[in-house]
């Protein structure tokens, strides 16, 4: 198909740190392009900046969506836009970017990444007011989905498309990695990568893991990301005197060369969508610990052994003591792992079925103006 024949899709956010989600988006491009023209739109303050220009360098056209909604409005038919498909990392935003596609004249999709979170009374009349706009709904996963549907908040057209992605890459081996961090030889290294939030249970962590210290267990924790509770956290380390068992990196590009150098992943998370960062661990062939919620239960399967109560610091100690033990289980769970993220998580499955939504969606819009 020519470029001129691709519809024009444009993938945005109005989060000021997209992170998983930005990357969802990177991902979705990516298997979307031999398709479809890809416009990639993201703030250009904060985190999403890097994003702008890992777009650019992919050779993406992008759009910063600073200005209000007619200027955006304006963006939007700048750049021959078919469809908006605006992703929401939580429930609150997204809602401006609606209205910007229903004033360019264009059909909308909504992609909701986490639960339904919202306690604010506002928030929650802004959210049914924001998706009455759009032409469809989508969920990351079906747990993201009945949270929805619980609160009545899922309006007329949603579905659900599992997040995927595509297996990463590392660059270098497990025995470069670990020499690289100076990890010594004789430790069982734990990986977690997370934005520093309170969903994410960093502080539940922290403490399992100064029980494992003080049960005499030879761990290393490797702690990948950054975000607002990092400094309340790194105190919180020196605080359990477990400064020397955890390292802080920060956000790193060699994420997959850090997975593959861990024992075990580890997401204490309280809750999720569909986490991307498992499904790399997955993909990887790591075992993984974390806590038994939503998209992290559905990724990992309803029956993987190795899930804990959210918060539940006593249960996360107790299962990483026995998970770091037990080399012939994290072994299997690895294999197990790596076979189910093969068969239901790939990213050319979860763009397929997005591209099969925007052409129902494209369809839909075409019919309806030759009725006029």
């Amino acid at each position: 198909m020519s470029p001129a024949a691709m519809p024009a899709i444009v993938l945005a956010t109005d989060s000021l740190a997209p992170s998983g989600v930005g990357e969802h988006m990177l991902t979705l491009a990516d298997a979307l392009k031999k398709d479809h023209r890809v416009v990639l739109a993201f703030p250009s303050a904060a985190g999403g900046a890097g994003f702008l220009r890992r777009g650019r360098e992919a050779g993406y056209e992008t759009m910063p969506i600073d200005a209000g909604v007619t200027p955006i409005a304006g963006a939007l038919q700048d750049h021959r836009a078919d469809l908006l498909h605006v992703h929401a990392g939580v429930g609150w935003e997204g809602h401006a970017l609606a209205v910007s596609g229903r004033t360019a004249g264009i059909p909308i999709i909504r992609t909701e990444h986490l639960p339904y979170v919202l306690t604010d009374e506002d928030q929650r009349r802004e959210h049914l007011l924001g998706i009455a706009l759009v032409d469809r709904l989508i969920f990351v996963s079906e747990a993201a989905h009945e949270s929805y549907r619980k609160a009545g908040a899922c309006g007329t057209h949603a579905t659900t498309i599992r997040n995927g992605i595509v297996k990463p890459q590392a660059k270098h081996n497990c025995a470069e990695t670990r020499l690289s961090l100076r990890i010594p030889e004789d430790v069982r290294v734990l990986v977690t990568v997370a934005r520093f939030t309170p969903q994410k249970g960093y502080e539940f962590l922290l403490r399992a893991t100064s029980e494992v210290v003080a049960r005499g267990q030879k761990i290393h924790v490797v702690l990948v990301g950054d975000g607002p509770d990092r400094p309340k956290m790194e105190a919180l380390a020196r605080e359990l005197e477990i400064s020397g068992t955890v390292q802080f990196l920060g956000e790193r590009e060699d994420v997959a060369d850090l997975l593959t150098s861990a024992d075990l992943f580890v997401l204490p998370s309280l809750f999720e969508g569909l986490p991307l960062v498992i499904l790399e661990a997955m993909a990887l062939g790591l075992p993984v610990v974390a806590t038994r919620i939503g998209g992290t239960l559905e990724a990992l399967g309803a029956d993987y052994p190795w899930l804990v109560g959210a918060g539940a610091v006593g249960e996360l100690a107790d299962m990483l003591s026995s998970a770091l033990t037990d080399a012939a289980m994290r072994a299997r769970l690895g294999e197990r792992n790596e076979r189910r993220y093969a068969t239901r998580f790939g990213a050319e499955r979860m763009a397929s079925e997005t591209a099969a939504l925007y052409r129902a969606v494209l369809s839909e819009g075409d019919a309806a103006h030759a009725g006029k």
